[in-house]
């Protein structure tokens, strides 16, 4: 089953356009989706330390078969499905690797607003009271 499921990520890897980004021109992309400027170091931050601002990044987990995906690495457990939308942010999983990142922050908001912060490990671990990017050599 694993096997096959990667296989067909990898195949909408080779269909989807995927990028990824310069810390500024992400800056300057979030802000245009609706971030809050004063946000914009700890979005940077999460997504430099979860995904190296690649929007085709899928990581996985070997003992619970929970896949994370996208900018946000957002969990097909809980807030994106394979094939559908569903689960949380009623998105399909596929959506969140595209170079249109309007999905993806459109559900990593709703995750932050329910859960805060505090929702990605990584955030706690590499952002949380930590000297956080500067952003605002790119404006």
């Amino acid at each position: 089953m694993k096997a096959v499921l990667l296989l067909c990520l990898v195949a909408l890897l080779g269909v989807s356009e995927a990028r990824v980004f310069t810390r500024c021109e992400l800056a300057r992309e979030l802000l245009w989706q609706g971030i809050p400027r004063g946000d914009l170091p700890n979005w940077i931050c999460l997504i430099e330390t979860v995904s190296g601002r690649d929007t085709a990044a899928i990581t996985g987990s070997d003992f619970d078969g929970v896949y994370y995906y996208g900018l946000f690495q957002i969990s097909d457990r809980y807030w994106c499905m394979h094939g559908e939308p569903g689960h949380g942010c009623s998105v399909k999983c596929e959506d969140l690797l595209s170079d249109d990142i309007t999905a993806s922050v459109k559900c990593a908001l709703l995750i932050k607003n329910q859960q805060g912060w505090n929702s990605w490990y990584l955030w706690r671990n590499q952002c949380k009271g930590q000297k956080l990017p500067n952003v605002d050599v790119c404006f």
